[in-house]
């Protein structure tokens, strides 16, 4: 299992990995940072190093690796009440981020951390070790296109009221408690960039829906109040919501279910749960594409997925045998791209969450070994790890994710050992939309992580008071 899969102290993967017990610990993860600081605490806390990720009473010498107050007022151990008590990591790292941001007490506190990992982590990146291993020149550029007038209007018409909503949350003070809300209301946002038609979609379709993507579940799991969502999306929104969590002494904060309310209780590493069969009104079952819920004889294209065309044609005009992937995070966006790609000549092939563990190895075989299979379109949450594609030498990213160190995963996948041409990202923007947000989102990102594992000590500096408040107080 990677490192990164405990990310979330308070999942039950993690809480079973701390009672590993052993001699020697190793936390191996391509991705030891993503969104904060605070993950990085429990790689500290399986590795059970000392005084790091210890509990310690300022009265006496009790030291513990749990919270252990039964009663929520003494320490199980020494007795002390839980005000004489103090995490090390959220003492001597997370608070003094959060109080002091990018002034001194802040600055003082990402130095002790980046004196912490100089000692317990090894890091190898691929321009380090470039030369043994011999990788082609990776490029990644970003093609900006506009809307046109009918998306515009469209896009316009959702954000104000998008805006509209959001202030109401804002004004009330309740921004937190409906963080579901708002997620789904940046994802119609995002949706509306990629298509006009993904919005009307949702409103027709009667399939089971994740609460948190909007879109149908991809490896979906079941939280214990019985509601169903993606298993990715579920660990993304529940680091988000327990923000506080991570930079207090307590583990009482606990997200709830974006749908009842409930207190979200769920099991991280349960199997992929099967989705039932739900009945259409015309007497079809399962999942109904998006091109059979809509009038194709009718439907028009949009900027982004023209954008795409265009840009494949382009390769096939200088070498038909180029073969590219296509990563997007809406599974029925891939539907409309692989519908008008289909139509444009290409012959494609598809991986997305439905699929079980045969079909993937099947179709990815296929890409692997059939020259006339040259667009792989690919769920980011299905596909943007686990997999060796170096067959193909291009990629299309066709939305932002605001983490980028999953399109960083993503893009992993075809830059590797076994790789022998150069290889081209292509991010696709719309400008004037909540993409460019994104894209400023991920540069914060991108600071926080080389100020931390990384050794530019610069990168600190880049971090106004603004964005570390952005960061560690969503």
């Amino acid at each position: 299992m990677l490192a990164h899969y405990i990310k979330d102290r308070s999942c039950n993967t993690a809480r079973a990995v701390f009672q590993l017990e052993g001699e020697f610990k190793w936390a191996l993860s391509g991705t030891p940072l993503q969104n904060r600081v605070g993950e990085l605490y429990s790689l500290i806390r399986f590795m059970q190093l000392d005084p790091y990720s210890y509990y310690f009473c300022r009265s006496c010498s009790c030291k513990s690796l749990q919270w252990k107050f039964s009663d929520r007022k003494t320490c199980d151990g020494c007795g002390c009440t839980v005000m004489h008590h103090v995490c090390w990591w959220n003492s001597e790292i997370l608070k003094p981020i959060q109080k002091f941001m990018s002034l001194e007490g802040g600055t003082k506190a990402f130095e002790k951390l980046r004196m912490l990992l100089d000692r317990i982590m090894l890091r190898r990146t691929k321009v380090e070790r470039a030369d043994d291993l011999g990788l082609p020149p990776r490029t990644v550029t970003i093609r900006r296109d506009l809307f046109n007038e009918e998306e515009e209007d469209v896009y316009d018409s959702l954000y104000s009221d998008t805006a509209r909503r959001f202030n109401t949350y804002v004004e009330a003070g309740t921004v937190l408690n409906n963080y579901a809300n708002i997620f789904e209301l940046l994802t119609r946002m995002r949706q509306a960039v990629n298509h006009p038609d993904l919005l009307r979609a949702n409103k027709r379709n009667d399939t089971l829906v994740c609460a948190i993507c909007s879109d149908e579940p991809e490896d979906p799991i079941m939280a214990k109040c019985k509601h169903v969502f993606c298993r990715e999306a579920t660990i993304i929104t529940r680091r988000e919501q327990d923000a506080r969590q991570y930079i207090t002494s307590s583990i009482d904060a606990h997200p709830l279910c974006p749908v009842c309310y409930a207190r979200l209780t769920l099991d991280l590493s349960q199997p992929t749960y099967e989705l039932p069969v739900i009945e259409k009104r015309s007497g079809s079952s399962a999942r109904t594409s998006i091109v059979n819920q809509i009038d194709m004889s009718r439907w028009r294209s949009s900027s982004k997925i023209e954008a795409l065309v265009e840009e494949l044609a382009a390769l096939r005009r200088r070498d038909a045998t180029t073969k590219s992937i296509v990563f997007s995070q809406f599974v029925n966006f891939l539907d409309l791209i692989q519908w008008r790609l289909n139509r444009a000549g290409f012959r494609c092939c598809r991986l997305d969450g439905r699929m079980g563990p045969a079909q993937r190895d099947a179709v990815i075989q296929a890409f692997m070994t059939k020259p006339d299979l040259t667009v792989f379109l690919i769920s980011l949450k299905a596909g943007g790890i686990a997999l060796n594609l170096t067959e193909a030498s291009q990629v299309f990213v066709m939305d932002p994710w605001w983490n980028p160190a999953v399109e960083d995963q993503a893009m992993d996948r075809i830059h590797r050992l076994g790789q022998h041409r150069p290889i081209r990202i292509t991010r696709l923007i719309v400008e004037n939309s909540i993409e460019s947000r994104i894209i400023q989102l991920q540069e914060k990102k991108n600071a926080l992580f080389q100020s931390t594992i990384g050794k530019d000590a610069d990168a600190l500096a880049r971090l106004t008071e603004d964005d570390l408040r952005f960061l560690f107080v969503l």
